[in-house]
């Protein structure tokens, strides 16, 4: 059987609503990260307070951390992104689950630009999300029976770096409610290129692996044949190149090392 060529698996499609690894249920209390860092009120007026002033100490703790010569850590998109997620943010509860579609329209960014500004706040410990997964209803047997839903975007103050902590204590002062908790999200953002990346990667390696198993039992099927079954591989069937091979070898004495490795390249003998 013919081993599938990488190109064919690339053009495999996958659903963008897939479950990825390390996904939970919307119910799941792994996936129940909203929380609140303000103190409750009826306007919302400490929740717009914690926004505006975590957005402006992020800011400076980027060009505080900046190396000389390189660009911002947390660059004006990655700023537009996060003030996606606040402006999305319920001041009640603190829940922020936005599709990435919503986050680009709100940041007027493209989707990809999105993706990449997402990972960079989350390397800096600015946000984090959790990925979680809704029932499809699918009967069993007849399609998946949980699919991608929207990630649940978070803060963890305990895990933010401790300049920003110190300044939030400073600006906010007892309007600044701190929790011990520490969270952990799911990983990287789905997004189109990964899964076409992922499933790539895993057509090509698959394709790899078979055509090397293959060789390899091609190759001591021919270690075991006859001289001439092999001369016949070599030359793909070609009768007068086996004939003139033949006749070489009939004109001299006796096999030399290298007309027995002639018969066939690939095959080596232990010394």
């Amino acid at each position: 059987m013919n081993a599938p060529s990488p190109a064919a698996s690339f053009t495999v499609s996958r659903d963008r609503s897939a479950t990825w690894r390390k996904s939970y249920d919307v119910d799941d209390p792994r996936a129940q990260v909203s929380a609140i860092h303000w103190e409750p009120s009826a306007k919302n007026e400490n929740a717009l307070k914690f926004f505006d002033v975590f957005t402006r100490t992020v800011v400076r703790y980027s060009d505080h951390i900046r190396e000389a010569g390189k660009q911002l850590p947390i660059s004006m998109n990655a700023r537009a992104v996060l003030e996606a997620l606040f402006s999305v943010m319920d001041g009640k509860s603190g829940r922020c689950d936005p599709c990435l579609d919503t986050i680009a329209k709100c940041s007027r960014l493209s989707r990809r630009t999105v993706v990449r500004q997402l990972e960079a706040l989350r390397r800096q410990k600015i946000v984090d999300w959790v990925r979680r997964t809704v029932k499809t209803g699918n009967a069993k047997g007849e399609g998946p029976q949980r699919q991608q839903t929207s990630n649940s975007y978070f803060i963890d103050l305990a895990g933010l770096p401790v300049e920003i902590l110190r300044t939030l204590r400073q600006k906010l002062g007892d309007k600044l409610r701190e929790t011990a908790r520490r969270m952990t999200g799911s990983g990287a953002v789905p997004n189109r290129m990964a899964i076409k990346a992922e499933r790539l990667l895993k057509g090509v390696t698959g394709a790899l692996s078979a055509k090397g198993t293959a060789n390899q039992v091609n190759r001591r099927a021919l270690a075991g044949a006859s001289a001439a079954a092999r001369i016949e591989h070599m030359y793909g069937g070609d009768v007068e190149a086996m004939r003139e091979h033949m006749a070489m070898l009939d004109g001299s004495d006796g096999q030399s090392a290298s007309a027995r490795l002639a018969l066939y390249p690939l095959l080596r003998t232990k010394g």
